[in-house]
Protein backbone atom coordinates (compact mmCIF):
# COMPACT_ATOMS: atom_id res chain seq x y z
CA UNK A 1 0.00 0.00 0.00
CA UNK A 2 0.88 3.44 -0.97
CA UNK A 3 0.37 6.59 0.40
CA UNK A 4 -2.08 7.65 -1.73
CA UNK A 5 -3.86 4.48 -0.91
CA UNK A 6 -3.65 5.70 2.94
CA UNK A 7 -4.94 9.07 2.57
CA UNK A 8 -7.60 7.92 0.09
CA UNK A 9 -8.70 5.44 2.52
CA UNK A 10 -8.66 8.33 5.28
CA UNK A 11 -10.66 10.81 3.24
CA UNK A 12 -12.98 8.28 2.32
CA UNK A 13 -14.08 7.72 6.14
CA UNK A 14 -14.35 11.53 6.37
CA UNK A 15 -16.69 11.65 4.07
CA UNK A 16 -18.52 8.70 4.98
CA UNK A 17 -18.74 10.09 8.85
CA UNK A 18 -20.40 13.20 7.63
CA UNK A 19 -22.60 12.01 5.44
CA UNK A 20 -24.09 9.66 8.56
CA UNK A 21 -24.22 12.69 11.08
CA UNK A 22 -25.88 14.69 8.63
CA UNK A 23 -28.57 11.85 7.71
CA UNK A 24 -28.82 11.06 11.40
CA UNK A 25 -29.59 14.43 12.75
CA UNK A 26 -33.00 16.45 12.36
CA UNK A 27 -33.58 19.49 10.81
CA UNK A 28 -34.81 20.80 14.30
CA UNK A 29 -31.71 19.75 15.83
CA UNK A 30 -29.50 21.53 12.55
CA UNK A 31 -30.20 24.84 14.73
CA UNK A 32 -30.07 23.45 18.32
CA UNK A 33 -27.16 24.77 20.78
CA UNK A 34 -26.35 21.89 22.89
CA UNK A 35 -24.53 23.98 25.57
CA UNK A 36 -23.78 27.82 26.26
CA UNK A 37 -20.49 28.92 23.90
CA UNK A 38 -20.99 25.87 21.61
CA UNK A 39 -21.73 25.95 17.80
CA UNK A 40 -24.83 25.09 16.33
CA UNK A 41 -24.92 21.26 14.70
CA UNK A 42 -25.48 22.95 11.41
CA UNK A 43 -22.52 24.77 11.68
CA UNK A 44 -19.91 22.26 12.36
CA UNK A 45 -21.85 20.08 9.52
CA UNK A 46 -21.46 22.64 6.94
CA UNK A 47 -17.52 23.89 8.34
CA UNK A 48 -16.48 20.20 8.00
CA UNK A 49 -16.93 19.75 4.55
CA UNK A 50 -16.24 23.12 3.60
CA UNK A 51 -12.37 22.73 4.73
CA UNK A 52 -11.70 20.03 2.91
CA UNK A 53 -13.20 21.78 -0.40
CA UNK A 54 -11.37 24.50 0.57
CA UNK A 55 -7.96 22.46 1.31
CA UNK A 56 -8.24 20.62 -1.81
CA UNK A 57 -9.16 23.09 -4.18
CA UNK A 58 -7.90 26.08 -2.75
CA UNK A 59 -4.86 25.50 -0.28
CA UNK A 60 -3.51 22.66 -2.54
CA UNK A 61 -4.80 23.95 -6.50
CA UNK A 62 -5.35 27.30 -5.70
CA UNK A 63 -8.90 26.96 -7.79
CA UNK A 64 -11.94 28.28 -6.38
CA UNK A 65 -13.96 25.70 -4.75
CA UNK A 66 -16.69 23.18 -5.58
CA UNK A 67 -18.95 25.78 -3.06
CA UNK A 68 -18.27 28.39 -5.13
CA UNK A 69 -19.11 27.49 -8.26
CA UNK A 70 -22.14 27.93 -10.36
CA UNK A 71 -25.29 25.43 -8.36
CA UNK A 72 -24.12 25.86 -5.32
CA UNK A 73 -24.79 29.56 -4.01
CA UNK A 74 -27.33 27.84 -1.52
CA UNK A 75 -24.28 27.04 0.61
CA UNK A 76 -23.41 30.66 1.28
CA UNK A 77 -19.91 30.53 0.96
CA UNK A 78 -19.23 33.75 -0.61
CA UNK A 79 -20.86 35.29 2.58
CA UNK A 80 -19.56 32.61 5.14
CA UNK A 81 -16.08 31.68 3.43
CA UNK A 82 -15.24 28.15 4.71
CA UNK A 83 -16.29 28.89 8.45
CA UNK A 84 -12.62 29.98 9.97
CA UNK A 85 -11.94 32.75 11.75
CA UNK A 86 -15.74 33.79 11.82
CA UNK A 87 -17.41 35.04 15.16
CA UNK A 88 -20.29 33.21 16.70
CA UNK A 89 -22.88 34.77 15.42
CA UNK A 90 -21.99 34.34 11.80
CA UNK A 91 -21.22 30.58 12.27
CA UNK A 92 -25.12 30.71 13.59
CA UNK A 93 -26.36 32.57 10.58
CA UNK A 94 -24.71 29.45 8.52
CA UNK A 95 -27.08 26.76 10.59
CA UNK A 96 -30.16 29.06 10.30
CA UNK A 97 -29.55 29.82 6.61
CA UNK A 98 -28.05 26.84 4.71
CA UNK A 99 -30.52 24.06 4.64
CA UNK A 100 -29.07 20.41 6.03
CA UNK A 101 -30.42 18.64 2.62
CA UNK A 102 -28.07 21.21 0.67
CA UNK A 103 -25.19 19.91 2.51
CA UNK A 104 -26.16 16.78 2.24
CA UNK A 105 -25.89 16.86 -1.60
CA UNK A 106 -22.72 18.80 -1.30
CA UNK A 107 -21.01 16.30 0.49
CA UNK A 108 -22.24 13.73 -1.78
CA UNK A 109 -20.53 15.79 -4.81
CA UNK A 110 -17.56 16.69 -2.98
CA UNK A 111 -16.38 13.22 -2.38
CA UNK A 112 -16.58 12.18 -5.64
CA UNK A 113 -15.23 15.11 -6.75
CA UNK A 114 -12.28 14.79 -4.30
CA UNK A 115 -11.61 11.25 -4.21
CA UNK A 116 -11.08 11.08 -7.84
CA UNK A 117 -8.61 13.97 -7.87
CA UNK A 118 -6.45 12.23 -4.89
CA UNK A 119 -6.61 9.22 -7.16
CA UNK A 120 -4.85 11.02 -9.53
CA UNK A 121 -2.14 12.16 -7.39
CA UNK A 122 1.61 10.94 -7.49
CA UNK A 123 3.67 10.28 -4.69
CA UNK A 124 5.60 13.35 -6.25
CA UNK A 125 2.75 15.21 -6.18
CA UNK A 126 2.10 14.56 -2.38
CA UNK A 127 5.08 15.92 -1.68
CA UNK A 128 5.05 18.94 -3.70
CA UNK A 129 4.91 22.59 -1.17
CA UNK A 130 1.59 24.55 -3.03
CA UNK A 131 2.18 28.09 -2.55
CA UNK A 132 -0.48 28.46 0.36
CA UNK A 133 -0.56 32.07 1.00
CA UNK A 134 -0.72 33.16 -3.01
CA UNK A 135 -3.48 30.46 -3.52
CA UNK A 136 -5.69 32.46 -1.23
CA UNK A 137 -5.69 35.11 -3.88
CA UNK A 138 -8.58 32.90 -5.27
CA UNK A 139 -10.81 34.96 -3.00
CA UNK A 140 -8.79 37.88 -1.11
CA UNK A 141 -11.07 37.39 2.47
CA UNK A 142 -8.99 34.38 2.87
CA UNK A 143 -6.02 36.58 3.80
CA UNK A 144 -7.92 38.88 6.27
CA UNK A 145 -6.21 38.56 9.64
CA UNK A 146 -9.02 35.80 11.49
CA UNK A 147 -8.95 33.87 8.64
CA UNK A 148 -5.60 33.22 7.61
CA UNK A 149 -4.47 33.15 11.19
CA UNK A 150 -6.24 29.89 11.39
CA UNK A 151 -4.38 28.30 8.30
CA UNK A 152 -1.45 30.11 8.66
CA UNK A 153 0.65 27.03 9.79
CA UNK A 154 -0.06 24.98 6.97
CA UNK A 155 2.31 27.30 5.03
CA UNK A 156 5.34 25.77 3.73
CA UNK A 157 3.70 22.36 4.58
CA UNK A 158 4.06 19.15 1.63
CA UNK A 159 0.44 18.30 0.25
CA UNK A 160 -0.47 14.99 2.03
CA UNK A 161 0.06 17.21 5.24
CA UNK A 162 -2.49 19.85 4.19
CA UNK A 163 -4.57 16.83 3.64
CA UNK A 164 -3.57 14.80 6.60
CA UNK A 165 -4.22 18.07 8.78
CA UNK A 166 -7.44 19.63 8.11
CA UNK A 167 -9.10 16.77 5.88
CA UNK A 168 -8.65 14.27 8.38
CA UNK A 169 -7.35 14.42 11.43
CA UNK A 170 -9.62 17.93 11.37
CA UNK A 171 -12.41 16.15 10.15
CA UNK A 172 -12.28 13.46 13.30
CA UNK A 173 -12.25 16.12 15.92
CA UNK A 174 -15.39 17.13 14.57
CA UNK A 175 -16.69 14.08 14.73
CA UNK A 176 -15.91 13.38 18.30
CA UNK A 177 -17.59 16.67 19.05
CA UNK A 178 -20.36 16.61 16.85
CA UNK A 179 -21.77 12.41 18.41
CA UNK A 180 -21.10 14.36 22.07
CA UNK A 181 -23.28 17.46 21.12
CA UNK A 182 -25.66 15.42 19.26
CA UNK A 183 -26.18 13.35 22.52
CA UNK A 184 -26.45 16.65 24.57
CA UNK A 185 -28.80 17.72 22.37
CA UNK A 186 -31.49 14.55 22.84
CA UNK A 187 -31.30 14.83 26.39
CA UNK A 188 -31.98 17.96 26.65
CA UNK A 189 -34.91 17.01 24.69
CA UNK A 190 -36.31 14.76 26.75
CA UNK A 191 -37.31 11.11 26.16
CA UNK A 192 -35.73 9.30 23.14
CA UNK A 193 -36.59 10.78 19.45
CA UNK A 194 -36.66 8.68 16.61
CA UNK A 195 -33.89 10.03 14.33
CA UNK A 196 -31.37 7.46 15.41
CA UNK A 197 -27.39 8.17 15.89
CA UNK A 198 -24.56 7.12 13.76
CA UNK A 199 -24.84 4.02 12.00
CA UNK A 200 -21.28 3.43 12.84
CA UNK A 201 -18.16 4.77 15.12
CA UNK A 202 -16.35 8.13 14.85
CA UNK A 203 -13.38 5.69 13.30
CA UNK A 204 -15.45 4.79 10.02
CA UNK A 205 -12.97 4.70 7.19
CA UNK A 206 -14.85 3.66 4.36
Amino acid sequence: MIANDVLKFQLAGSFTMLSERIAAVSDAEWTERAFPGTNLLGFILWHTPRTIDWAIHCAIQGLPELATRDGWSGLRARDFLYGAGIPQETADDVAKSVPRAEVAKYVNELRGMVLGWLTSQTDADLERIPELQAHQRVNPRYLTEPVWAEVSSLAGRPTWEILARPCISHIRVHIGEIDTLIGAVRAHAGPPRDQGGPTRSANSNS
